[in-house]
């Protein structure tokens, strides 16, 4: 009767993570492969390969500089990649037990609450000053 209710328990905790906004963070997402033994060698390269992609595409997001901008597209495209080459993201996710679906969704959520926060912080304001009306930039 134990196992029922704790099946039933991990079953409502898998539904209620589906439901949830997930977002993958980098400590969070290194705590579970730094738990798993030993990763074979082409693993680690695999797993070197998933991390530098993300944290190009988080760090460079909204960077100025072309290169930059690049390097965050770069990780876009190859995020949203279908192809199964050897070092693809599908690939690479499924050798390390990954569900490329809901990482690819928890990167994309990212971005997207990434660039809807920075469209708040950059939204003009209107303040008067002696009677003029002057426009602003909000910086936090």
């Amino acid at each position: 009767m134990k196992m029922c209710t704790t099946s039933s328990i991990v079953r409502q905790i898998r539904l209620n993570s589906i439901l949830e906004p997930d977002v993958l963070m980098d400590f969070e997402f290194s705590k579970i492969y730094r738990q798993k033994a030993q990763l074979q060698p082409e693993e680690r390269l695999m797993f070197a390969v998933l991390t530098d992609a993300i944290e190009c595409f988080q760090k460079y997001l909204d960077a100025k500089s072309r290169k930059q901008l690049a390097l965050s597209n770069s990780a876009e495209a190859w995020i949203l990649s279908n192809n199964h080459s050897p070092f693809s993201f599908e690939n690479i996710c499924e050798t390390l037990n990954i569900n490329p679906v809901y990482l690819r969704l928890g990167v994309l959520r990212w971005r997207d609450d990434r660039q809807a926060k920075l469209a708040v912080e950059k939204r003009p304001r209107v303040r008067a000053i002696s009677g003029r009306i002057k426009t602003q930039e909000i910086r936090v």
